[in-house]
């Protein structure tokens, strides 16, 4: 007798056909409107960030990634005379929601993970992230970047309050 065949995780069997599959998130909608949507979403957030910007004792970089799906980011902290790398992260566009996320891994700054949920205020010169933060300090927070020349104020707030905040400057 043959033994079992190995299946994936939908039943199927390893190897066998694929036809029909479907998934159920994005059944309907049209992909090339998703990608449009994708470009310009994640485009208009790019071109607000992409660059590097200090504040007294901090910087950020943003870059693209591939293919300007993903952006990139970096944040230092002064350490003495040196720049430390605290924490690095990427936003991506989630077609199944239809928003753009993002995810910052970080050390020594009391919170771990942070989960964005991330867009563009119909002003177009703020992005506000509705925050989860996972960590020393945890809980849901709303993180807003507001954007004049070549700056930028950053806000923190928990429950409507003001927890923390600054301005960075782009550096050219």
């Amino acid at each position: 007798a043959d033994a079992p065949r190995a299946r994936t995780l939908d039943g199927a069997e390893r190897g066998a056909p694929r036809a029909n599959i479907v998934n159920r998130a994005t059944a309907g909608r049209s992909l090339v409107a998703t990608d449009v949507r994708q470009e310009a979403e994640l485009s208009r957030f790019g071109e607000l960030v992409v660059g590097s910007w200090t504040a007294p004792d901090s910087r950020h970089t943003f870059e693209w990634g591939v293919d300007r799906k993903v952006l990139k980011s970096a944040s230092y902290g002064l350490d003495g005379d040196d720049w430390r790398l605290v924490s690095e992260g990427f936003w991506y566009w989630d077609p199944t929601a239809g928003v753009i996320r993002g995810r910052t891994v970080a050390v020594g700054m009391g919170i771990d993970l942070f989960e964005y949920t991330s867009r563009i205020a119909d002003s177009g010169n703020e992005i506000v992230h509705e925050l989860i933060a996972h960590g020393q300090i945890s809980g849901s927070f709303i993180e807003r970047w507001r954007f004049e020349g070549d700056s930028y104020v950053w806000t923190l707030e928990q429950e409507g309050a003001r927890v923390m905040g600054g301005e960075y400057r782009r550096v050219r």
